[in-house]
């Protein structure tokens, strides 16, 4: 066992990105970690295994932080999985009466809730209450093509180009272009001046690209 310093770079945590910091291999486009023999495991999946064969326990419960300025009183929390969202943001405290949006996941990949009724998943790794202030939608843009994407792509590809193509429907296009490579971590659409929602775009063509797939 060794301890490898990383830069703090986001997203150095995605799977092709420690297996290229790491090991300096690049895993093939279309092609999965094990496919240049690595398998990739974060601390909260060892700690479940070690449950497992330590004490026969199942997946049952996972720690989630509970952050932003919408929430009463930010904490990491050893939540069961299956719990309400509702009942957890009341544990800590509620939601601040300026809160605007909660999303489950990250700042950059989470995903807004519609409802507070849905469970903890076994995936679930934050909750995060936005105000106005975080949760408003940029104005949008026409692309300047100033290239801000292209160099914040940790994939190297061209999310101007599949933005472009995805808000024509181009699909087909697009899995030409590497689409199904993109790790959605947003920071195509984080650079982007225009305040284009390039990711989501992408999101979009990728899930009727593998949808098509499995017909």
């Amino acid at each position: 066992m060794r301890v490898v310093p990383l830069e703090v770079k986001y997203p150095q945590g995605a799977e092709k990105m420690l297996i290229r910091a790491v090991y300096g291999l690049e895993v093939p486009s279309g092609k999965l970690p094990l496919d240049v023999g690595v398998v990739v495991n974060n601390v909260a999946t060892m700690t479940g295994i070690a449950d497992w064969f330590d004490h026969r326990q199942p997946l049952v419960e996972r720690v989630v932080t509970v952050a932003g300025p919408g929430i009463r009183r930010p904490s990491n929390l050893l939540v069961p999985v299956g719990t309400p969202v509702r009942a957890v943001l009341e544990h800590c405290g509620g939601l601040e009466e300026a809160t605007r949006e909660v999303v489950m996941g990250g700042p950059m990949m989470g995903a807004p809730l519609a409802s507070l009724d849905v469970p903890v998943l076994k995936g679930t790794s934050g909750l995060l209450a936005f105000t106005e202030a975080e949760a408003r939608l940029p104005t949008e843009y026409t692309c300047i093509k100033c290239g801000r994407c292209v160099e914040a792509c940790p994939q190297f590809l061209n999310p101007s180009r599949l933005g472009r193509l995805g808000r024509a429907g181009r699909y087909e296009e697009m899995e030409a272009y590497h689409a199904l490579d993109c790790v959605e971590c947003g920071s195509c659409s984080f650079a982007c001046p225009s305040g284009i929602p390039i990711v989501q775009l992408i999101r979009v063509a990728k899930g009727e690209l593998r949808e098509k797939a499995a017909r």
